[in-house]
Parts: structure tokens; sequence; C-alpha cells
């Protein structure tokens, strides 16, 4: 095994030799996570941290690139050992990826985006030759999170990432692997192969496709939008983002103005506030929000409630903590993928030598929290899980359990 400070005098800048490589970069890496990061060792002691770059460091000769670039993936995973830090992060980006977008219900991983439309809806058994859940054993290793719905929102991804699959043993190469998919009860052995990279397609399409006029998958452009119930006399409102304005300078302020004013004017007796696909953004912007919300005519048990779930991140954690906390909303869904308290504000590393290999690091630490706050997850009050029948269905079952609970008298 190679020790550190050996590995810091062997390094050679540029060079062509992948071992020389891959320890220039993990050693210019360390350099920034001190320099950068508020509190470098809190996921994982500084000692074990440098114990795992020694093994990383230590065991690339010999090794395929894929293997070198998911052991560094896991490296970097080790500082999210203890949650908090799904910012900071390492992928790569160039990896060819799988034709299939997939997605973990409750009940189980199904594919929810392909090109051969026939794909769509199967259940995915196993990839690699490895039943799925199995196969998220292996790569969640190599995933820094929040918490573990998070860490299950990256999955997502993972499943599909060639460059991650070959480096974990379930690919026959970084172009292709072997998945099982399972529809109708008959089970399918397909030999994929793997789609160029493309960044945005991995990182800028939603979690989950617009299905059956789901309202909740609709308009997510909007950063903030409502509309109302009639039947429920209820106001659904989506929180997309959070940010201070809109594309046409309406502040978060004039629309939380408008929105209560609506709420009154209509006799409404039920507002639903979505923030399930909300990632994120500025959490100084959010208080006008906070403030509109603890309205007298919103400030009562069974008239507000708050829709989270994994996708919930970031500063939109910091907003769901809030949310709970100085408001009388009820939390319905699954926990958030952000922690009421988490390192942020990433800035991107560039390494010399992998410059498509995407690293980043968180820079503050945010806490909407108590300080010795020990939760990862804002978690529900009304706990509903989102299953494969009701998403193919259109059907919204976390909206529907907001519409129809009836509070305790």
């Amino acid at each position: 095994m190679l020790p550190l400070l050996l590995a810091l005098t062997l390094a050679t800048p540029q060079s062509e030799d992948p071992v020389a490589a891959w320890t220039e970069d993990t050693l210019l890496f360390l350099e920034q996570l001190e320099r950068l990061h508020p509190d470098p060792w809190f996921g994982c002691p500084r000692e074990d941290f440098e114990a795992a770059v020694d093994g990383f460091l230590g065991g690339l000769e010999g090794q395929r690139e894929s293997e070198r670039v998911a052991g560094f993936l896991r490296l970097v995973a080790r500082l999210a050992e203890q949650g908090r830090d799904g910012h900071s992060l390492a992928w790569p980006m160039t990896s060819r990826t799988l034709p299939l977008q997939v997605y973990g219900f409750a009940d189980g991983w199904f594919v929810v985006g392909a090109p051969q439309a026939e794909r769509v809806g199967a259940r995915l058994v196993s990839v690699g030759g490895v039943p799925v859940e199995e196969a998220c054993g292996r790569l969640a290793p190599l995933l820094t999170a929040d918490n573990e719905w998070n860490r299950r929102e990256k999955l997502a991804l993972a499943l599909v990432t060639l460059d991650l699959l070959d480096g974990v043993g379930l690919a026959e190469s970084p172009e292709r692997a072997r998945v099982v998919l399972e529809q109708a009860g008959t089970r399918t052995e397909t030999l994929l192969e793997g789609e160029p990279a493309d960044p945005h397609r991995m990182w800028g399409r939603p979690v989950l496709p617009a299905r059956g006029g789901a309202a909740w998958l609709e308009g997510r452009e909007r950063f903030f939008a409502w509309q109302v119930l009639e039947p429920e006399r209820a106001l659904y409102v989506q929180f997309n983002e959070v940010r201070a304005q809109d594309a046409r300078g309406r502040t978060l302020e004039d629309h939380a103005r408008e929105m209560v004013a609506t709420f009154e004017q209509r006799g409404l007796t039920r507002l639903v506030l979505d923030v399930r696909l909300n990632g994120g953004g500025d959490n100084t912007t959010f208080g006008p929000l906070i403030a509109a919300l603890q309205h007298p005519s919103l400030a009562r048990p069974g008239v507000l409630y708050g829709l989270i779930g994994r996708s919930t991140f970031s500063a939109a954690g910091n907003f769901a903590a809030a949310l709970g906390q100085d408001t009388q909303a009820l939390l319905v869904g699954e926990p958030t993928g952000g922690a009421p308290n988490q390192y942020g504000d990433a800035r991107d590393v560039r390494l010399p030598n992998h410059p498509a290999l995407l690293v980043r690091l968180s820079t503050r630490y945010h806490q909407f929290g108590p300080a010795d706050d020990a939760r990862l997850a804002v978690e529900p009050d009304l706990g509903v899980p989102l299953t494969s029948g009701d998403y193919f269905a259109g059907r919204d079952p976390v909206l529907r359990a907001a519409l129809e609970h009836v509070p305790p008298r």
C-alpha cells in the first residue's frame, strides 16, 4: 500500500502514466478539500480518510480505468459517510449510459423512460446478472448523499452509468451491460449498448417524466404556480425552485401575497404546498413565503399541508425544515433528500489529468434546524409511498392524502 507522504513525492504532473496521473489528481483533490470544505473530516475522520487514499493509490496498478474511476468516487463518498454532504461529489461526465431511465418506487425499480416505448413500465430485475438491490448495494458506496433518500435518487443515475457499472463488475465493458426486465410476468434478458455521453440528458432531465396528467409532474419549469381545486375547495401550490423572483421580475413575496389573497377571496379551506420536485436554490430567499404561510387564515390545524420527497434537496430541504418548525403545516409524502442542517454551496474542483470527471466540494454549512439536530432528513408527519402502479396510472397518492386528511378533533 502506498503511504500518503510517499505518494506526494512520486506524483508526476501531467503524466501519461495512469498511476502517476491519478496520484497527482488525488493529491490535488486533498489540497482543495482542506482549502474549501468548512469541516472536511466531519463524515470520516482524517486518519481514516488518509488510509482510504493510501488504499486507492496503492491499488491503481493493474486496474482498468473504470475501476479507477469507481475507486475515486468511492474515496470522495467517504466524505459523506455521516450524511449531510450530498453536494460534494464526483461523477464521470463522459461515461456512456444505458438507454433507460429508471426510478426506485416503493415496490421496486422500474423503467420510466426509454427510446423503445414497449420497455416503459417494465420492472428492472437485475443488472449484470446481479439482482437490482444487490447492484444498488455495490453502487451506493460510490455516492455522496445527505441521507438514504438522496442516495436512492442518485442510484437512479448510477444504475445506467456504464463507467460505474463496469467499475463495480456489473457491465461487460464500459460500452454495454446486460439487464433483465420483467413485464406481465415475463422476464427478458437484453444486452444493451451504451449511448454517447450527454450530461444534460443525465443531469438536466426530471427524475420522473410527466405521466397521466398528474399535476405535480406538470409545469415544473415554473418556479411558483398554483391552481384552485374546486371540488376540494383547496389551493394547490407548486414551489419548484428556491429563488427571489421569476423571469418577469415578480418576487417570491409578490407570489406569496397573491397566494394568500386567492385563498381568502375564494373562500378555500385547504392550502397544499408542493416542494417534491424542488431541488434547491438560494436559501436566503424563502423567508417571505414562510411569513405568508404564518398568516392567521393558514395558521390552524388541518388547513396547511406541505408535500415533500426525495427530490426536496439543498435549499428546499432547508425550506422544508422551516416549514415544519415555523408553520402549522402537516408534512405529507416521503422524507426529504436534503438534511435540515447540511453542507452546500459546492464549487468545482478541476482535475488536470481527468478534466471529464466532475468533482465538487461543499464550501459552507447551512443550519436550519437546532445546532444538535441529528436528523438527516425532514420526515413527513403522514408518510405516503409512491408505487409504480400509482405512477403509471397517473395517480398522485400524496396529494390525495393531503386533500382527504381529516385532522384529529
